[in-house]
């Protein structure tokens, strides 16, 4: 038999005696969390990351910079030719919900 860490001694017992309180019918000794995800990101198409990078009023290589890409994907988002991925979508809506704040950033950089 393997050798069981004591994370794996915890996980197995906790486990067990969830299946014990399911098999009781005592599903009050479970603790159930709901956990509320945001929306997914709305689309980009070209001309929403031009009108995003001109909120900023920054280079191409700026606004790469910032959202954590190559200037050449930033630029091929630009001409459509490729798309943003889910995650950078997100941070592109983030910089369009207060565009204030990511310029007060690139100033203090």
């Amino acid at each position: 038999m393997a050798k069981r860490t004591k994370f794996g001694r915890k996980l197995i017992a906790s486990m067990t005696e969830m299946v014990e309180a399911f098999e009781r019918g005592d599903l009050a000794r479970l603790t159930v969390r709901r956990v509320d995800m945001p929306d997914d990101p709305r689309p980009y198409d070209a001309a929403a990351v031009r009108a995003t990078r001109a909120r900023l009023n920054v280079s191409q290589a700026v606004f790469a910079r910032l959202v954590g890409v190559s200037t050449v994907l930033a630029q091929s988002w630009e001409q459509g030719t490729r798309k943003p991925s889910k995650l950078a979508r997100r941070l592109l809506d983030e910089i369009n919900e207060n565009p204030d704040r990511w310029r007060r950033k690139l100033r203090a950089a």
